[in-house]
């Protein structure tokens, strides 16, 4: 079940790849950073995993991982033989892979990230360029497409209005941008910073404060 973002609540496959090209903080999932502990298997071998999961309230497929854009042309290869509504959960920083899929996905998930999930300013600049340049694909490409921003109780508004600067400039206003607050909520003894960067954002976009609801569900 996906637990984040616009199709919260559907039913999805999820196909996780190994591997990521960035080391961010609050990664959910750690131990898909090293491509060393995935397991191989051809297209047709997939597909028959992915008929063996499929259900009546099957909605589509999540490609995640780790960071699924490294496997873009595995993925356009599978997706050419089988088609499948596919959702791609990207970071978004492999743009020309990106441009690849275009044609195959149908909607993605892509995150913005901010200076504090990284342990340098320069770090995270060349992740945030090449972010809005994944943007500017899909606006280009009348791709799909939501973007959702972690952010923690001591998120800097300044960042988040300097985001939004960048935005105007290349998104159009009827995109979708989601707060997810850093789990656990324990962690927010005050909330007013979550209502404040929604305030921020609500100024151009349509935007929604949603948590991890698979972790309130115990769901992996």
């Amino acid at each position: 079940m996906q637990g984040e973002g616009l199709l919260i609540g559907k039913r999805q496959i999820f196909i996780r790849f190994a591997g990521c090209n960035i080391d961010c903080k609050y990664c959910d999932t750690e131990n898909s950073k090293s491509g060393d502990i995935g397991e191989y298997y051809s297209i047709d071998e997939l597909n028959d995993i992915v008929q063996s999961l499929m259900t009546p309230d099957f909605d589509s497929l999540e490609i995640t991982g780790g960071e699924p854009l490294i496997h873009s042309e595995y993925i356009k290869d599978f997706l050419l033989k089988y088609n499948y509504r596919a959702m791609l959960e990207t970071n978004a920083t492999l743009p020309e892979n990106l441009l690849d899929l275009v044609d195959v996905i149908d909607i993605v998930s892509m995150d913005i990230k901010l200076p504090e999930h990284f342990d340098t300013k320069n770090e995270w600049l060349t992740v945030y360029e090449n972010e809005l340049k994944s943007i500017r694909i899909m606006e280009d490409n009348n791709l799909k497409y939501y973007v959702k921003i972690v952010v923690s109780p001591t998120t800097s508004t300044k960042i988040i209005e300097d985001i939004l600067n960048d935005l105007k400039t290349i998104v159009s206003s009827d995109v979708e941008l989601i707060v997810q607050p850093v789990s656990p909520m324990s962690l927010w003894d005050s909330k007013k910073n979550l209502f404040t960067i929604s305030e921020l954002i609500g100024k151009y976009y349509n935007v929604s404060i949603i948590p991890q609801i698979h972790k309130y569900l115990e769901i992996e």
